[in-house]
């Protein structure tokens, strides 16, 4: 199964620490994130001093495994695929406006729908909204065992 997953996620695959379930779970599909989960990563990566939930496990890493991390996260690996906006926001700002949704919850919602993927996120539920949301448009969510 294609799988579209979170900046949480994308931070662990990039250290390739791909946790088993996602693994489980796409079984040779495809990994997929979005614009904007994207952007996060990257922008919680810029300020060395600022260490935070996204940032936290590059920056204990000694200097030049955390280079190699952030060369990987800058050059986003071929292995993952970016769901551009560009085809996402007209179908993701109807789900956002049909459901009540965030720009990340629609853009997940809709990058999801859009390949025919599952949402993966590191979080053990996703706001109620999006889940109610993903229900209703059938897409499947996961999210760590527990």
């Amino acid at each position: 199964m294609n799988v579209v997953i979170d900046d949480h996620l994308l931070r662990e695959v990039l250290l390739e620490r791909e946790p088993s379930w996602v693994r489980r779970a796409r079984r040779g599909g495809r990994l997929a994130t979005t614009g904007s989960w994207y952007y996060r990563l990257c922008s919680a990566l810029h300020d060395p001093d600022l260490i935070g939930s996204l940032s936290g496990p590059i920056a204990e890493l000694p200097v030049g495994l955390r280079s190699g991390v952030i060369e990987r996260v800058v050059t986003l690996p071929e292995s993952v695929e970016m769901i551009s906006m560009r085809g996402l926001a007209w179908p993701a700002s109807q789900l956002g406006r049909r459901y009540g949704l965030n720009l990340f919850a629609a853009e997940a919602l809709g990058a999801a729908v859009a390949s025919g993927s599952a949402i993966a996120t590191a979080a053990r539920s996703l706001p109620t909204r999006l889940s109610e949301a993903a229900a209703r448009e059938n897409v499947r969510v996961l999210s760590p065992p527990p």
